[in-house]
């Protein structure tokens, strides 16, 4: 017979969690209810269940999840259901066998009378510092379903601004790629039939069309060489962007590039300032929020930057003075944080400083794309056009060729 984990309340209304054999759900069910307990959950065992394989390795909790996952809890806690009864109520639910696990672990370590942020700790991973400060702090208020609902709107703003950032992204590269295969296959497959007409003919060919001869005669030659030499820069380059100093010196280049260089600080402005927004907003200290404001900053010299706001916070000074004197942040934000600080409103201005940045980002990522697109088409055009002229330069000579 099928074995069933359960959860239920005593009349004391105390929780306890074990296990029984039965025939199926409903006898489990009478055995529960004959001993006086209330049923909270009742499912089988992962080892008797028709959705699951026995030794199956959980699958993998994507942000995506996550924010499903806040969501759906935050309308449950904020309606009055309890939180060990929420999550075991996403738990029965859930497809998601990763997702499942997760809520099942907090569950159990509510019960056991852990406060949920520090259960959130085993998934430090997936939920980060922010949530569980915001966590953290609706423990002590009382507000828990209001600041889960606020995480969970933060994650989505969080994803959509990763989302603009990829979306700006992807048509450079793939022209780049595109470009980049083009001109390997003109080297490779119609370069040499020319090198056949031209034989013999070096001294009279024009100096790009031995330049463009020699590279594919190179390419089709050397070609094992040339891929292992790539490979081992790719390998290379990867150990070394997760070194310290590889990851400072990817960050630097990001924000110094040109055309990109501007999205990007735009891109993690934003990202800094919701974040700190919705710190100050929930009632988090203001040293914790920036702290945890540089953890999340996504860029080393951002990062850097909001740990010196936090230590000069800590002695004593106000958030603008500091922020005035940092060339990463914009002295337009700066002023307006001033007003907040003057005002006694800074988490309403920050707020409206951080829609304000993601705002300023939305327009940075639309003209770079409506600029990159025609300039990329140039540049192509430029490579290959200027290949096929190389090419047929010589037949602008011809006769001489053939006489010679």
């Amino acid at each position: 017979m099928p074995t069933f984990t359960y959860q239920v309340r005593d009349r004391a209304g105390a929780y306890s969690a074990g296990s029984l054999v039965a025939t199926n759900t409903d006898e489990a069910s009478r055995m529960l209810r004959g001993e006086g307990y209330a049923l909270v959950s009742l499912q089988e065992s992962a080892a008797g269940a028709a959705g699951d394989i026995p030794g199956e390795r959980p699958k993998r909790v994507k942000r995506d999840d996550v924010i499903f996952f806040a969501s759906q809890l935050a309308v449950m806690v904020d309606t009055g259901v309890p939180l060990p009864e929420a999550l075991d109520s996403i738990a029965e639910q859930c497809e998601h066998t990763g997702l499942r696990k997760m809520a099942e672990d907090l569950s159990s370590e509510v019960k056991k009378g852990t406060e949920f942020s520090t259960a959130l700790g085993t998934y430090s991973d997936l939920f980060g510092n922010l949530f569980r400060a915001l966590m953290k702090a609706s423990e002590a208020s009382g507000t828990m379903g209001q600041m889960l609902q606020r995480a969970s709107e933060y994650m989505q703003q969080e994803r959509d601004l990763r989302k603009k950032i990829k979306g700006a992204m992807t048509y450079p590269l793939v022209m780049l790629s595109f470009c980049i295969l083009a001109v390997t296959a003109l080297l490779v497959f119609v370069l040499p039939r020319f090198e056949k007409i031209y034989a013999g003919k070096d001294a009279i060919l024009p100096l790009p069309t031995r330049i463009l001869l020699g590279a594919s005669n190179g390419l089709v030659t050397y070609w094992p060489g040339i891929l292992g030499a790539l490979v081992l820069a790719g390998i290379g380059l990867h150990f070394y962007r997760r070194s310290p100093a590889g990851r400072l010196a990817l960050d630097k280049l990001r924000i110094n590039i040109p055309v990109l260089g501007s999205m990007f600080r735009k891109a993690y402005l934003a990202r800094s300032l919701r974040t700190l927004a919705t710190m100050v907003s929930t009632g988090v200290g203001i040293i914790e929020g920036l702290e945890i404001t540089a953890d999340g900053a996504g860029n080393q010299l951002y990062k850097e930057m909001w740990l010196g706001v936090a230590d000069g916070v800590r002695q004593g000074r106000s958030l603008s003075d500091v922020l005035f004197e940092n060339k990463l942040m914009p002295g337009t934000v700066s002023q307006m944080i001033l007003a907040g600080e003057r005002t006694g409103r800074l988490s309403t201005v920050m707020n409206r400083v951080a829609v304000f940045c993601e705002n300023d980002l939305a327009v940075a990522v639309k003209t770079m794309t409506n600029m990159i697109e025609p300039v990329m088409i140039v540049i192509m055009g430029l490579i290959v056009g200027g290949i096929a002229m190389a090419l047929l330069l010589p037949i602008f000579t011809i006769s001489r060729v053939v006489a010679t």
